[in-house]
């Protein structure tokens, strides 16, 4: 019998909106990292990008659409470049991290929305890690 998260795995169109998501929440993540080092606030990077902090926000948020020429954008402000590397999809190699399998299956017992969650969790971790520094 399959599991739930072995189920989903299956389907292309889960796969595809897994990895988009994952992704976008891996951007928000760089450039909160970024930020939490440089003791930078969502005011200072707003107006260092003549932004609103509701734009930064909704940013690191996921809920704004980050293009590439935005992330290189936000990245640069913060004395720093985006390099991109592309490799095979994380469910198709082979020990996959545990964390990752919980995650999944924490999110597919609850029937909590996958990308939202993960968004959250990033953002969550990079407040601990801003706070920390302070």
């Amino acid at each position: 019998m399959k599991t739930q998260h072995a189920i989903l795995m299956e389907d292309p169109e889960f796969r595809r909106l897994l990895s988009i998501e994952a992704l976008v929440a891996e951007a928000s993540e760089v450039i909160a990292r970024l930020m939490a080092e440089q003791k930078v606030s969502k005011a200072d990077l707003a107006r260092r990008l003549n932004k609103s902090r509701a734009w930064v926000t909704q940013l690191l948020s996921g809920k704004a659409n980050m293009t590439i020429r935005t992330l290189a954008e936000v990245v640069y402000t913060l004395d720093a470049e985006v390099k991109l590397h592309a490799q095979p999809p994380s469910w198709k190699m082979a020990g996959r991290s545990r964390r990752a399998r919980a995650l999944l299956r924490k999110h597919i017992l609850e029937g909590v929305n996958l990308s939202d969650e993960l968004i959250a969790e990033r953002r969550a971790e990079a407040a601990r890690e801003f706070e920390q520094r302070q």
